[in-house]
């Protein structure tokens, strides 16, 4: 029994110290489906008409017309929403409803590779290691939730990115960094 409880304890460690280092930022799209206030959740049915719920944080942004709240979310939304991967559930940081000024617009989450203040080029390198390089002209900039300069980006940022796209122009309206 003693080294059962040993065995276990080791175990139970490993996994909650593990537990953050496996969390990592998804994008999700699709339409809300159903909205629970009281568990503070919603559905999102993605275009396969598969069905995810996601819990809503604490701090959560939810992005409509270029207005940010915490509680602007109603069912039949299209929305792109920026979530970490729990163990046992989803949690929802950033919700951009696509409708009206952001109708054309997309998140992105990655790693800036590059910025060039001269020609006013940002890379970011997303979670499949793909590089995506937008123009950051009019570019809205937030570091640590607040406002910024686009020449706070550093190399190295994580960030979440509200990109307009328009046929094949893709242009960054707003960027969102992190950083510790």
């Amino acid at each position: 029994m003693t080294k059962f409880s040993g065995w276990f304890g080791t175990f139970a460690t490993i996994v909650v110290l593990a537990g953050p280092a496996m969390a990592a930022d998804g994008i999700a799209a699709g339409r809300i489906k159903d909205i629970n206030a009281n568990k503070k959740e919603f559905v999102l049915v993605d275009g396969a008409g598969k069905d995810w719920t996601f819990k809503l944080a604490d701090d959560v942004i939810i992005n409509r017309g270029g207005k940010e709240t915490q509680a602007d979310l109603k069912a039949g939304d299209p929305v792109n929403v920026c979530y970490e991967k729990g163990a046992l559930t989803w949690t929802a940081h950033y919700i951009l409803v696509q409708e009206g000024e952001g109708a054309k617009c997309v998140l992105v989450h990655g790693t800036v590779k590059t910025f060039d203040p001269i020609n006013k080029q940002v890379t970011l390198t997303d979670d499949q290691t793909k590089d995506w390089t937008y123009p950051v002209t009019n570019t809205k900039v937030r570091l640590n939730n607040r406002d910024g300069l686009i020449g706070d980006v550093k190399v190295g940022d994580k960030a979440l990115a509200i990109v307009e796209k328009d046929g094949e122009r893709a242009t960054v309206k707003s960027i969102m960094i992190e950083r510790r």
